[in-house]
């Protein structure tokens, strides 16, 4: 039987899902779309992200006004969430993991992402859904972009998804909303709500698929940014995970210091770092589960202690004798 086939019927082949293709589901609001303006080092080839690299990195296409194209997959160049979208957090965290890598793997992202929304828009309840978008009160923003998903972005999150399954492995979820609506408990049991019906209707299990959720902007012309407050309820998401599963699944990727577009939304460049920094907690999680990385592991720059790891990519408490990355960087020890 040849590799990654199976016998179905009368000697045909059929494709099996990759195990070495790696996709990752993306949910949010508008700095899950992406809103800072796409510039030419996002979507071109250079020495640090080659044509090899983008042939590694794949979107699939939820949203397109070609139907044929709804559920294939593209090079990741953006926009990645839809074509009325801009740079956002997606675009440089599978970026950072086809780097981190080893070139054996290929890196997808499947995104479903509505500017404004609360956690509702993504209820499984589609009622709860179709009152949330159509209601009064919901702005314009959310209704039109709800529209491109049938107004059931939950739905069809799971329809592409399922879809993905058919090319590869989903092995994270990534998560960027909390400006609108993280203001009581109720939302965090929602967002673990929404964690555990995507698992179990990809048939999916908490012991392989962390949940990364990214903060709010903190800052705009030197004063807390509107939405900064959501931040106290998004930290709060590993320890509610951990409360409810009894194992660490839910992880928080820092918005400390990044810069801003406008009041709301990250600039090109904090775009970039924030997703650098959603990979950089994905990648050691790929890596205790098996996957080999790249011989050169870039680890954050603001380390507060020394990153040290062996070439297969495992975490070390001290160097060892031989190759070791230490900060990023080749040290050899004798």
């Amino acid at each position: 039987m040849l590799t990654g086939q199976s016998m179905v019927s009368d000697g045909v082949m059929a494709q099996e899902p990759d195990p070495n293709f790696f996709i990752f589901l993306g949910i949010g609001q508008s700095n899950m779309q992406g809103k800072a303006p796409i510039q030419s080092v996002d979507r071109s080839s250079t020495s640090d992200f080659t044509d090899a690299d983008w042939a590694r990195y794949k979107k699939m296409i939820v949203v397109s006004s070609n139907s044929s194209q709804v559920g294939t997959w593209a090079t990741a160049k953006p926009p990645i969430v839809r074509p009325d979208t801009e740079l956002g957090v997606t675009d440089y965290f599978g970026r950072y993991l086809v780097k981190g890598l080893d070139e054996r793997y290929k890196i997808g992202v499947v995104v479903v992402a509505v500017d404004g929304c609360q956690i509702e828009a993504f209820s499984k309840n589609s009622s709860v859904a179709s009152n949330y978008i159509n209601a009064s009160g919901t702005g314009s923003w959310v209704k039109n972009a709800a529209a491109q998903y049938g107004n059931y972005p939950y739905g069809k999150l799971v329809e592409m998804a399922k879809k993905a399954q058919k090319s590869g492995v989903i092995k994270g979820i990534i998560f960027h909303q909390g400006e609108s609506g993280a203001n009581d408990s109720s939302w965090l049991r929602d967002v673990y709500a929404l964690y555990n019906n995507l698992l179990a209707d990809l048939n999916l299990s908490n012991d392989s698929v962390p949940f990364i959720a990214g903060e709010p902007l903190r800052y705009y012309n030197g004063s807390p940014a509107p939405a900064s407050g959501a931040r106290q309820y998004i930290d709060m998401l590993p320890a509610y995970f951990k409360q409810q599963s009894g194992k660490d699944i839910a992880y928080v990727a820092s918005s400390e210091g990044l810069s801003n577009y406008d009041e709301y939304h990250f600039s090109s460049e904090g775009y970039r770092t924030l997703g650098k920094r959603y990979g950089e907690i994905m990648l050691p999680l790929l890596i205790k589960q098996g996957a080999v990385a790249n011989a050169v592991i870039e680890v954050a720059a603001d380390a507060k202690e020394d990153e040290i790891y062996d070439l297969l990519g495992r975490r070390l408490k001290a160097p060892q004798k031989g190759i070791n990355i230490i900060n990023g960087k080749k040290v050899i020890i004798k």
